[in-house]
């Protein structure tokens, strides 16, 4: 049984805004080129899966549903205006797969899914994915797809109270990136490196800026790459007034204003009060701007420690793709400790786990002032990534649940 497969996805605008910074002149390429040239960036998951199901057999494509100068280019090479969304829908009914995976179910979700369905006939399952926070509003629109993927174990236990089809599928890391982090990389060779997301709010990031916060105050030589998202006071006033005024509706049995009026309707997805975002001056001090893709790979790998904690909304279990993208590149990973983290890695000997923040200082020290150990741990772990946790495995195991769903 064969079948064709496609996955949509969309890139942070960060990242894009850089990417064409550093390649100006991409635009005028023919999409073929554009495409190639942006997989090889290595941003997130790139063209991973893709790649490694065309090695299984399987006739698999990528979209990157936001990148308008790919997608103009492909609209114009196949004589069709359109735009944004009707664009994925004009590309799929040109590939017409089997099976599409929407990577981004934030964005493609809902109605628009089943519109999807009546305009590409040739669709036998719709997956969806999911491992950030979500409201209730989410959960609704997710009900659509035929399954959904996880890298968060207990999002599966959640998902499937609300009646939806889960399966875990961890995050991986991509073994033919290593020669090209080890070409022209002229990064520096240091101790400690975070690259990530500094948010706050519930869910997000409040214990991994408490944990940094705390490590710059040792004096560690602390490399952050990251952006600190910064509000002003009256943009917070006004948010805090939409949440209260949204607050008074629901009280008095009126939700329905607060889902007709647009500037109010985005409360719905704040789940606490809105507060400003601030950070120290220590912090704010020692950032770096954010890096990407394979330069993100290329600074990870020239760290001696490479520092993960997991989003708040993790709970107590592993699953980031930091976990895999630090061992991969042969960096020795500090990690907060999960109670499932025993399944991806041996705890102190391919991995290094902390629990408090008082652990993490104790611990990030240790292996500075033990070289010899950390590069042993680094080695271990390094090897357990390509032996268990490649895209290569991934795409075996997405292979199995998507031909097992075909049968039922």
């Amino acid at each position: 049984m064969s079948y064709r497969f496609a996955k949509v996805t969309t890139f942070y605008d960060e990242f894009l805004k850089d990417y064409y910074r550093h390649h100006p002149g991409a635009a005028g390429n023919s999409y073929a080129e554009q495409m190639a040239r942006m997989m090889s960036a290595a941003f997130g998951w790139a063209d991973f899966f893709s790649v490694n199901l065309n090695k299984i057999g399987v006739d698999a494509f990528e979209i990157v549903a936001n990148v308008d100068p790919i997608q103009q280019r492909w609209a114009y090479e196949h004589g069709i205006k359109a735009s944004g969304k009707e664009i994925v829908i004009a590309q799929l009914k040109e590939l017409s797969p089997d099976i599409v995976m929407f990577e981004d179910s934030y964005i493609f979700n809902g109605e628009w899914i089943d519109y999807l369905r009546e305009q590409v006939p040739s669709i036998k399952q719709v997956i969806g994915c999911c491992s950030a926070p979500y409201t209730d509003s989410d959960l609704v629109k997710f009900k659509v797809f035929d399954f959904m993927l996880t890298g968060a174990p207990h999002y599966v236990w959640e998902f499937k109270k609300k009646g939806l089809k889960m399966h875990l599928m961890y995050h991986a890391f991509e073994p033919s990136l290593l020669p090209r982090i080890n070409q022209n990389n002229n990064y520096p060779d240091v101790d400690f490196i975070f690259l990530g997301s500094l948010i706050r709010g519930t869910g997000f990031h409040n214990t991994r800026i408490k944990i940094i916060e705390n490590l710059i105050k040792t004096g560690i030589d602390l490399n952050i790459y990251t952006r600190l998202y910064h509000e002003s006071a009256l943009s917070t006033l006004v948010k805090q007034g939409k949440y209260l005024a949204s607050a008074l509706f629901k009280k008095a049995g009126l939700r329905f204003i607060v889902q007709t009026i647009p500037s109010l309707r985005e409360s719905e997805e704040w789940s606490e009060f809105p507060k400003n975002s601030m950070y120290s001056k220590s912090l704010k001090k020692i950032v770096k701007p954010p890096i990407y893709g394979l330069e993100m790979f290329k600074a990870l790998s020239k760290a001696k420690i490479g520092f993960n904690s997991h989003i708040d909304a993790a709970g107590d279990y592993a699953g980031n793709m930091r976990l895999f993208e630090a061992t991969g590149v042969g960096s020795c990973l500090l990690t907060d400790w999960k109670r499932n983290l025993h399944e991806l890695f041996e705890a102190d000997y391919e991995v290094v786990t902390y629990k408090t923040v008082d652990e993490c200082v104790e611990k990030t020290k240790w292996l500075l002032d033990n070289p010899g150990k950390m590069e042993i741990i680094a080695k271990a772990g390094q090897a357990r990534v390509l032996r268990d946790h490649t895209y290569y495995i991934r795409a075996l195991q997405l292979d199995e649940i998507i031909r097992e769903r075909l049968k039922q």
